[in-house]
């Protein structure tokens, strides 16, 4: 409807926040891949803006590859970090035409995600779940 040209990465995003087993993880989740995904298109927006060649390009997509990983199994939002340039990248080579606009969508669509997969997460939890989730939080303070 808002016509971005990747309106999968909004669905993507709810999908995998809402994968947590318990509703404390899926904020958590939600919360690492906003702000892995904002650092990560940030670094692409760097990167194109130096208008790398192709083989600079394929490079850094093969480190991104090699960080991701070593990483996201440590820690989601350092994963996400690493997998964004990763799939942008990726994305930028099959189409150069919208490297200006993809970092920028890729942060709305995967924010607008997050938000949706923590809005069906909450609507389809139980009282023993968001009881948890506040006393899991209680604890944090």
């Amino acid at each position: 409807m808002l016509g971005w040209h990747h309106p999968a990465w909004a669905a993507i995003g709810a999908v995998s926040v809402m994968q947590g087993g318990h509703l404390h993880i899926t904020m958590n989740r939600a919360l690492q891949r906003m702000a892995g995904t904002i650092v990560g298109s940030f670094i692409v927006w760097a990167m194109l803006a130096q208008q790398p060649s192709f083989w600079t390009v394929v490079a850094a997509i093969v480190v991104f590859q090699f960080l991701t990983e070593v990483v996201i199994g440590y820690n989601y939002a350092l994963g996400q970090i690493t997998v964004t340039p990763m799939a942008l990248l990726m994305t930028y080579l099959a189409s150069p035409t919208v490297a200006a606009t993809m970092p920028v969508e890729r942060v709305l669509d995967t924010m607008l995600g997050a938000v949706l997969g923590i809005v069906f997460a909450l609507v389809f939890s139980s009282v023993d779940d968001r009881m948890h989730l506040h006393e899991h939080r209680s604890r944090a303070r």
